[in-house]
């Protein structure tokens, strides 16, 4: 029965820790719409188009390695965590992005 209460505990912690992690942050999650040299716009998966601003503090990686803004193209899939220190303006603290998956074509009916 301890064992049980004591697992409960753990699990709950965990949970609870991982919905903290990032603190204040919010995720933008879409496709690149355009890159400037100071921005990058993003349209969500909700279709709506988000501009998050981009600091020399700004860290990027691309399929696990680190990365710059250069290498970031429209059209790439990408998460970027982002801090609003002003009303209405996201700064992104971590841009996260892949290359988007080749679209197979269709198959041949035989």
């Amino acid at each position: 029965m301890k064992t049980r209460a004591l697992i409960l505990i753990a699990c709950i912690s965990l949970i609870a820790a991982a919905a903290f992690a990032h603190g204040d942050e919010q995720h933008v999650i879409g496709t690149v719409a355009s890159v400037a040299k100071d921005s990058i716009t993003v349209k969500t998966t909700a279709n709506a188009l988000v501009t998050v601003a981009v600091v020399p503090q700004t860290t990027f990686t691309k399929n696990k390695a680190a990365a710059k803004l250069a290498d970031l193209n429209v059209g790439d899939r990408v998460v970027i965590h982002a801090k609003e220190p002003t009303e209405g303006k996201l700064v992104a603290d971590t841009v996260q992005f892949s290359t988007p998956a080749p679209k197979s074509a269709p198959s041949a009916a035989k």
